[in-house]
Parts: structure tokens; sequence; C-alpha cells
């Protein structure tokens, strides 16, 4: 590696790791939990996903379209038709070509050796291909503050975001995010590494499209179709439910980090489990979108029912808990006055993968508790 190239790839990763400690913690890209550039670029679990959020809003409406095809039809008749990112969904051997972000990708052969340096799409590929098939992780991925799969690759390699330790593990394929550094995948495709650059949008159809993607990407097809009817049964059994009541409460998301509030507003993850667990977005109500600061005079006129706190305990939630309940200021904000303000499972709120299905299943037992008396299924299948 040049030393002009280590130089950039060494000045990136500084300001992404000061980007993450600015905009504080959340789940899978900046700035949420990872915090850092995976540990610290990878960590986002935690920290509001400012520029992750801007980038959903903007390719909400096209997403949905372009996936409700396959969102709509059971395992049995679903198809390859009209997944975003698939070239020719009639080509089933290989070489098989997807377009990424990165551009249009050949894949040669099916990946034996997979791996993604991105919590979000670790979790997705533990769903799809058999656990020896990943064959390393970023820190993020191994530490349960983050990820809903830390305890399934504990004895894996450790990477980073160099491309020289991505090429020392010797992968097939690297399915990453929008937010992987454009001069890394430059130099891992300058050795010849199959690099996708794929998006990462919660929408109910954007999750589908991703498991059917990656499927298809993997060789593993037939299992990204039972997959994706078990995670959009579980959805459509929750909203079944929770679309039907009526009134709806107002619920804010809000975390803080650094002496500075964030909440999460429409097009948001936290956002998106707010309204599948039966809530109202109460910053979404007020204009705001993605996540954005606020100040307390800002949470008063939200006026939420209810408060949840995305953030681990780790960085400090109980005791904003404590803090907002002793604050006079706020004495008349409904969810204060009635003590209504939960710590959450930060990282099924914030996961940029299906995972926030079990968010919104946990929320959905605050809101709603005579209709979910029973505990959710604490995980979803794996491929076997």
């Amino acid at each position: 590696m040049s030393r002009s190239f280590s130089l950039r790839w060494t000045g990136l990763l500084a300001l992404l790791t000061i980007g993450w400690f600015l905009l504080a913690c959340a789940s899978d890209e900046p700035p949420q939990a990872q915090q850092a550039a995976e540990q610290q670029a990878d960590a986002q679990a935690s920290q509001p996903a400012a520029q992750e959020q801007q980038a959903e809003a903007q390719s909400q409406a096209e997403e949905q379209a372009a996936t409700q095809q396959t969102q709509s039809s059971p395992a049995s008749a679903r198809t390859l038709e009209g997944v975003r990112g698939i070239v020719d969904p009639s080509n089933r051997g290989w070489p098989r070509e997807v377009e990424g972000l990165n551009g249009v990708v050949s894949i040669p052969a099916k990946p034996l050796r997979i791996i993604t340096a991105s919590v979000g799409h670790d979790e997705m590929t533990l769903a799809l291909v058999p656990n020896e098939r990943l064959v390393a992780v970023g820190s993020a991925t191994k530490n349960s503050t983050y990820s809903n799969v830390a305890a399934l690759v504990q004895d894996k390699p450790e990477i980073s975001r160099d491309p020289e330790v991505i090429v020392a593990q010797s992968p097939d394929v690297v399915v990453t995010s929008p937010f992987f550094p454009v001069e890394a995948i430059d130099a891992l495709e300058r050795v010849g590494i199959v690099v996708v650059q794929t998006e990462l949008i919660q929408s109910p159809e954007a999750r589908i499209n991703s498991i059917l993607l990656m499927g298809y990407i993997f060789g593993e097809e037939e299992r990204a179709f039972e997959f994706a009817d078990e995670v959009q049964g579980r959805y459509e059994s929750l909203i079944s439910v929770t679309g039907a009541k009526s009134p709806q409460p107002n619920v804010l998301a809000l975390t803080q980090y650094s002496d500075t509030l964030w909440v999460a507003g429409g097009n948001s993850t936290e956002g998106g489990v707010i309204v599948a667990a039966g809530g109202v977005n109460a910053a979404e109500v007020a204009g705001i979108t993605g996540n954005q600061t606020t100040s307390l005079e800002g949470v008063i006129a939200m006026a939420p029912d209810i408060i949840v706190i995305a953030q681990p305990i780790e960085f400090g939630a109980a005791e904003f808990r404590q803090s907002l309940l002793d604050n006079e200021a706020l004495a008349e904000v409904p969810a204060i006055r009635d003590g209504a303000v939960h710590v959450v499972e930060s990282k099924h709120f914030t996961t940029l993968s299906y995972w926030n299905i079990r968010g919104a299943e946990d929320l959905a037992r605050l809101l709603w508790p005579e209709d979910f008396p029973d505990p959710p299924a604490e995980s979803f299948s794996l491929a076997e």
C-alpha cells in the first residue's frame, strides 16, 4: 500500500471517529452506535444516525416502489423478479451480476468466504449462510452492546476496515454498507476481491429486498425466500394488532450524548419501530426527519405520552432517564408526569437489519400489554 493511500485512509478514519463522537452513539452505520470507525467505525449501534437517516429519507419512496412485489408474495410464490440490485433474475447460475452502490459487479462463483465489515450485514448474513462462511467480523459485531449476533462470532478473526487486514482473510466477496470508504473499496477491487456495496434502508419492503438480494449474492436463494417469509410473517403478525389500535400514544425516541439531546424523527430506524409498535412518532409530528438534535424546550413542545431511550446502559441510559424524571422544567410533559420513560434495548431499536422487528415487538408490549402478554420470540432462525 502506498504511503499516500495510507495517509488518506488514516485521515478518513480520523474524520469518521470525530464524527461518531460528535454525533454520539446507535446501530449499524454512522453515527448510531458504531463509535469510532467500526469499533470506532462499526459501533453505530448506539449513536444517532444522522447521515444514515438522511440517506434513508432520500431513497425511501423509491425503495418502497421498487420492492413492493417481493414484499407481498408467499415463499412458495416468491421469485427474484423485482428485487432491486439483481441484474438478471432469471440467472441462477454462475457467474451472476448484481448492481450495488459501487456499480455492476460480477460474482464468478458461489462465495464460500464472506466478509461484510458491517454489523447489520453480519446479522443478515448469519441468517442466510452457515456460520463458517462468515470468516471474519469487525469488533462491533463481537460486542453484545451493539450486535444481536455477538454470541455467534466470538471465535472469528477480528478485522478493521483497513483493506490490508481484509485481504489477509482471503474473502471471496465483501458485501458492505453505504458507509464503507470508497478508497477501501477501490483498494480491494484492485487486488481482485469482489465488493458489493448495498443499501441499508429499513422500510418493511426494503428489509425483504435486502434479504433476497444478499441471498442471491451468496447463492442461497431458497434460504432467502424461506427467511423472507419468516421475517415478513413476524412483522405482519405484529402490525395486524398494532395497526388497529386507537388512540395511539405519542412516543418520543430520545437519547443524550455529550450533553446533547437527540430525537429520531420520520424516516429513522427508531421511528419505524415506533410506528410498527402502534405508536405515533412525536418527533415526526413535529416535522423532524432523521436523527436530529433538540432541546428541553423541544421535548416540552412535542409533549410525548411515552419516552423511550434507545441508548446503551454503558452510555448512561439509566442516569439520563433519572435526570429527565427529576427535571422540574419537564414536570408537565405527559411522559414525565406519568413516569412513562423507558430504557429499551438499543441494538433492537437502531440496528439496520431485520432485528429491528424485535424492537417493535418489545415496544408493543410496553404500549399494549394486554394484547402482548407473552415475550416475543428471543431470536430468528439461522441458516443450517
